[in-house]
């Protein structure tokens, strides 16, 4: 039994007999097959009785002129192949050939050839495929998009190793899964069954699609997405077997183009107010004007002064407006200068806090006593926390928490105002900065506008993250003052 055993596993070491003819044969057929004899195992070849000569070019193995050469130089041949077909050469070969080499004839050897050349070749054929899947797999978890492959049932067949990396989860237990979890904006370009999966087959081949969405990530912040969509039927014009998906994060591109879009917003709103404002100014104060003047004439009634005054008080609110439209539009004269953030926060708040006390909202500080020296315009800093603060007061229907802290942030120093308001609803967090517009109805829409704009003149930026019922958090990050040596006393 172990005998056999050894047998079984034992590894061929193949030498061919035959004449010129037979053995360029043989290497024609394996060329054929993309395959040469070393493949194969064969390890030499010897010429029948009344050839001489080296052997075909291409064999690729020694050529002995005798079977018994070839066999002594060789012991570790156990398989003989006789291709020339002659019986005299079969019987020689059954008389010398020890028991442990099997002897197979021209029939047998051609079939075995085949067989062998074509199990060779499917071996080399999936190594091939192997590694061109590996190298696509490669090149698709390289990418800095989320990639997904959905099969006919909706689900998700693949993926890249960024979306899985982006989930938390690995690939295995993201395959099979509904893709419409991970992301909802598939479904508003992507047919859906009433079961609340992709339906795949209704989709038209060759037909790419893509949409532009939104969604809050699990901190807060608004994330802008682009989604490609691209349909794969086997043939052109078959059904869609198969999505390729692709997801591409534009956050930063589209925060970009919402800026300068503002700025030349702002541009023509400036033009236009200073216009406005000019032309309304003067009938204002005439108005105003004539109405204190009647105001004070003997014999006016009760009635007609509470009607008086009531313009004098609508033409004062007119022209608070339009100063606050003024102080947006025109440029902010900045004297950038060392400032003490925390001292700013304390000396403000020390004011704040007592109308915030009196509606039961309580002001905690958070300051870090590390934090460096900022270089801005105290006053333009003071006048955003007094905004922010005010936005915060107002986001409150009885108590709450306001909390202001500062610290770094990278290269910034940074004022934080958080609250546990009601937060900003995800359809109008996109336009929170825009000038006019306001989610109150007393507002004028200029209090985030303003924080914007006079960060953005001061080199710095604002940061918002908001969870609509879960309260905002507006991060002002100024530029800090850099240690800058001084020169030697000469």
């Amino acid at each position: 039994m172990v005998e056999s055993a050894l047998y079984d596993k034992r590894k061929e070491c193949i030498g061919l007999i035959g004449d010129s003819f037979s053995l360029s044969s043989i290497i024609s057929l394996l060329a054929g097959e993309g395959m040469t004899t070393q493949m194969l195992g064969v390890k030499a070849a010897a010429l029948i009785e009344g050839e001489t000569g080296q052997g075909p070019e291409g064999l690729q193995v020694p050529v002995y002129e005798a079977v018994e050469k070839m066999l002594s130089s060789n012991p570790d041949i156990n398989m003989v192949m006789e291709l020339s077909g002659r019986y005299s050469t079969v019987e020689k070969l059954r008389r010398i050939l020890p028991a442990r080499i099997s002897l197979v004839e021209l029939p047998a050897a051609r079939f075995f050839l085949r067989l062998q050349a074509s199990d060779k070749l499917w071996v080399a054929c999936k190594m091939d495929l192997m590694q061109t899947q590996a190298m696509l797999k490669s090149v698709v978890d390289q990418f800095p998009e989320d990639i997904l492959f959905i099969n006919s049932s909706g689900m998700i067949m693949d993926c890249n190793r960024h979306f899985s990396s982006l989930v938390c989860m690995d690939i295995q237990d993201i395959r099979g899964r509904n893709p419409l979890v991970f992301i909802e904006g598939l479904a508003e370009v992507c047919p859906v069954t009433g079961d609340g999966v992709i339906d795949v087959a209704s989709m038209k081949p060759g037909l790419r699609l893509e949409t532009m969405y939104s969604e809050v990530d699990s901190q807060g912040r608004m994330e802008f997405y682009r989604i490609y969509v691209y349909p794969v039927s086997e043939e052109v014009g078959c059904e869609v077997r198969h999505l390729a998906v692709m997801r591409r994060n534009i956050t930063e591109r589209t925060i970009m183009e919402q800026r300068l879009r503002k700025t030349e917003r702002m541009a023509t709103m400036g033009e236009l107010s200073a216009y406005i404002a000019h032309e309304i100014r003067n009938p204002l104060f005439a108005i105003a004007g004539f109405a204190r003047s009647l105001n004070r004439e003997p014999g006016i009634g009760e009635k007609v002064s509470e009607k008086l005054e009531a313009i004098v008080s609508e033409a004062g609110r007119l022209e608070k407006l339009l100063n606050s439209v003024m102080g947006f539009v025109r440029p902010q004269e900045a004297d950038a200068c060392e400032m003490d953030i925390n001292e700013m926060v304390e000396s403000t708040m020390g004011l704040l806090s007592i109308g915030c006390r009196q509606q039961g909202i309580l002001v905690e500080l958070d300051l870090d006593s590390a934090s460096p020296r900022a270089e801005a315009d105290a006053e333009l800093v003071k006048q955003c926390l007094i905004n922010l603060v005010k936005n915060s007061v107002e986001s409150f229907e009885c108590e709450g928490v306001i909390r202001i802290s500062t610290g770094v942030r990278r290269e910034f120093v940074f004022l934080e105002v958080e609250d546990n308001g009601a937060g900003i609803p995800k359809e109008v967090r996109d336009r929170v900065f825009d000038p006019f517009f306001s989610t109150r109805k007393s507002g004028n829409g200029l209090g985030l506008a303003l924080v914007s704009k006079i960060m953005q003149d001061l080199g710095g930026q604002v940061e918002l993250v908001s969870r609509e019922g879960s309260g905002t958090v507006i991060t002002l990050l100024l530029p800090p003052v850099a240690a800058v040596a001084q020169k030697e006393p000469t």
